[in-house]
């Protein structure tokens, strides 16, 4: 066996530390950009973040800054603060307050009560008759329903306050709501003695109350949206996309202090301050990358998905990020991460850039492709101009679809979009009316 030298040419991608910073930068929101660029001002003592950026172009119209203003999120108030504040009105004995406090503390947030009450007075040693006492208060407060340790008896709880009672509706609710929730209603009208009418009223009033008492309390504050393009439209109709440079701060690079550590004439510090200007000059031209990528991207949406913006997302026409990567002359991960946690403000709102992108439904040649956001509306609007007492199954739904716009799908995907819209089945969408 004999040893021997020779050279080989070969191409490989080598993903660098910068490659993969600029890659970082293209998925990164508005708000996430921002937080990375002052961790890297503190790694680099000459950059500089300018928040005040010189200005360009006029600055924003009272309609756009009340539009800014609509996207600030409010600190909601807390279920358990909620529910705390309500305390002192009730008087309570110091052991039975904090075991009212105990119990709020362990409700989830929907308001209910999971865990049994046995355990809790394992827990706070304390019998079960105080827990069950203190559980009682707890579903005394406002907002109906807290409290509950299953949907029956939450939907029951708000019943019970009303200020006329229902006394079949609590009954129903109480010891039949399986098969009420059901709709086995026939069977249900021959126990009760009751009309399916009666029943239908029952329905319709127990629709009306709320199954998560909780849902409108909050323990975390709305993140703030930041778009990071604007589409406005001109008044001969064509549309401009502009990158939104104001919630961007400016890059500067330091000279001061470069001139005053330069002037120590060390070869050290001058290799550092030539890292240091490297860095910076290739955060800015990724930076600069970014921008155009998204301006990109959204030039292409605003030609492909015109439409979408003049009448809403009811006339969104299907796209693909690998139509858009082809057209862009990018690989298809590229325009996923541009789309990334993006938003991008419109004449109607603040909306994210991933919701412009959407699957095609299959259809006849002669007609137009239609997006799953479009069939999903027509569902919609069939729906809801149907016959409450004889509502359309979803194979009836696919032959209207078929039959009316050309949109041929599916038994089966029709029963997907319609779950997806959460709109139940025909079976528990029927209303009765009469004996």
């Amino acid at each position: 066996m004999r040893a021997e030298l020779w050279q080989e040419q070969r191409l490989q991608l080598s993903l660098t530390k910068e490659l993969v910073q600029a890659i970082e930068l293209l998925q990164y929101s508005a708000v996430d950009l921002e937080a990375f660029l002052y961790e890297r001002s503190l790694e680099n003592p000459f950059l500089e973040i300018r928040r005040t950026r010189v200005r360009q172009r006029p600055s924003r119209t009272e309609r756009d800054q009340k539009q800014w203003l609509e996207n600030i999120g409010a600190r909601a108030e807390t279920l358990v603060g909620h529910l705390l504040s309500q305390l002192p009105a009730l008087k309570l004995a110091d052991r039975e307050e904090r075991i009212v406090r105990y119990l709020i503390a362990s409700l989830d947030e929907d308001g209910y009560l999971r865990v049994p009450l046995a355990e809790l007075a394992a827990r706070f040693s304390a019998s079960e008759q105080e827990m069950e006492r203190g559980l009682r208060l707890v579903q005394s407060l406002d907002p109906p329903g807290v409290g509950a340790r299953d949907l029956a008896e939450c939907l029951l709880l708000q019943l019970e306050r009303l200020p006329e009672r229902d006394e079949l509706a609590e009954t129903i609710v109480r010891d039949h709501f399986v098969p009420f929730a059901e709709k086995s209603w026939k069977t249900l009208s021959k126990q009760l003695g009751v009309s399916l009418g009666e029943l239908q009223r029952v329905f319709e009033l127990i629709r009306t109350l709320e199954p998560r008492p909780g849902i409108h309390y909050s323990s975390e504050t709305p993140p703030l949206v930041v778009p990071d393009v604007i589409v406005t439209r001109k008044g001969d109709g064509d549309w401009i996309v502009a990158y939104n440079d104001d919630i961007h701060p400016e890059l500067g690079w330091n000279r001061e202090y470069e001139r005053r550590i330069a002037a120590s004439s060390d070869r050290h510090a001058e290799q550092f301050i030539k890292e240091k200007y490297r860095q910076f000059t290739w955060l800015a031209k990724s930076l600069e990358q970014r921008k155009q990528t998204l301006l990109r991207l959204m030039a292409v949406i605003v030609d492909r998905q015109r439409p979408c913006l003049e009448f809403g997302f009811a006339a969104l026409k299907p796209m693909t990020m690998r139509e858009v990567a082809e057209e862009l002359g990018v690989h298809e991960s590229t325009v996923s991460r541009a789309a990334r946690h993006k938003y991008v403000q419109t004449p109607f709102g603040t909306i994210e850039l991933r919701r412009f992108f959407s699957n095609a439904a299959t259809v006849k040649e002669t007609i137009e492709v239609a997006s799953s956001a479009q069939v999903k509306s027509i569902i919609q609007e069939l729906i809801a101009a149907e016959d409450r007492q004889a509502p359309l199954s979803d194979q009836q739904l696919a032959d209207l679809l078929h039959g009316r716009y050309g949109i041929a799908i599916s038994r089966r995907t029709v029963a997907k979009y319609r779950e997806q819209l959460r709109i139940p089945s025909s079976a528990k969408r029927k209303q009765y009316t009469g004996a």
